[in-house]
């Protein structure tokens, strides 16, 4: 399969000004999102797993938005822009952190405190077309949690998510990029689908469970971004993935496609 038929999963944290790996400038966003409106075909992220479980090829230049930790500046800074080029968008929420800010426990201490977005603007941002996903309800490591406590994590904050705001919360997004076998599955009995952190496009044979996706953090440079349907984007993102292994990372890996509904142990 060519480099432009494999789709690309961008993951962005937070909309605003900074140095910070999980910052992303405004300004910087706004011009992303124009390239990708003249050169790329936008597409939920509920499309891609469809096509993944149906076994269909994808689209030429497709192109998932993700947003991890439901950051304000999603609402004031991202939101108006998604809008305004008509692109739909799925944002992972740590239910019980929101309308405080993201200073969880195990955050790491150059990660500086930021607010996140409260549950009316999460209403609003629902009827206008954003997806929301859980992003568990306390952003642990999921590996480390016996099988009660992870079936609350995955179990609570979709049913929040979808009282809330009264649409189905069908997606996850593993906290700290961190999963084994037992989260997966785990992930696999309550949705339709996973995110992982692994540093990749979206191959044909892609677990839909542990989705790779490219941070953002990697395409700051307008070169880059513009070569996302690359062959040389392809090699550039294998070798950040390899960076990533080398340093100890949490990796998603590909593996063999099942349905969701088939987890084991989760009654």
């Amino acid at each position: 399969m060519d480099a432009a038929h494999k789709p690309v999963i961008l993951t962005y944290h937070s909309i605003s000004d900074g140095h910070s790996p999980l910052e992303i400038s405004p300004a910087l966003f706004v011009e992303q999102m124009e390239w990708l409106k003249a050169n790329a075909r936008v597409v939920p992220l509920a499309d891609l797993c469809g096509m993944l479980f149906a076994g269909d090829s994808f689209p030429p230049r497709t192109v998932i938005l993700t947003f991890d930790d439901g950051f304000r500046n999603f609402y004031s800074a991202a939101a108006p822009v998604l809008a305004r080029f008509g692109f739909p968008a799925t944002v992972f929420l740590p239910t019980s952190f929101l309308g405080r800010t993201n200073a969880w426990p195990g955050q790491p201490s150059w990660v500086a405190p930021q607010p996140l977005m409260d549950w009316a603007q999460i209403r609003e941002l629902a009827e206008q077309g954003i997806a929301f996903g859980s992003h568990s309800v306390t952003h642990p490591d999921l590996t480390s949690l016996a099988n009660a406590e992870l079936k609350q994590e995955l179990e609570k904050s979709k049913q929040e998510i979808e009282s809330q705001t009264s649409r189905h919360a069908d997606f996850f997004c593993f906290p700290y990029g961190r999963w084994n076998l037992e989260v997966k599955d785990a992930a696999r009995y309550f949705y339709d689908g996973a995110c992982s952190t692994g540093a990749g496009v979206v191959e044909l044979d892609a677990d839909p469970f542990a989705l790779p996706r490219v941070d953002a953090h990697y395409v700051r440079s307008p070169a880059w971004f513009r070569r996302l349907f690359t062959r040389s984007f392809e090699a550039y993102i294998t070798a950040r993935r390899m960076i990533r292994l080398l340093r100890g990372k949490p990796e998603g890996t590909y593996a063999r496609i099942q349905k969701p509904g088939a987890m084991r142990g989760i009654p």
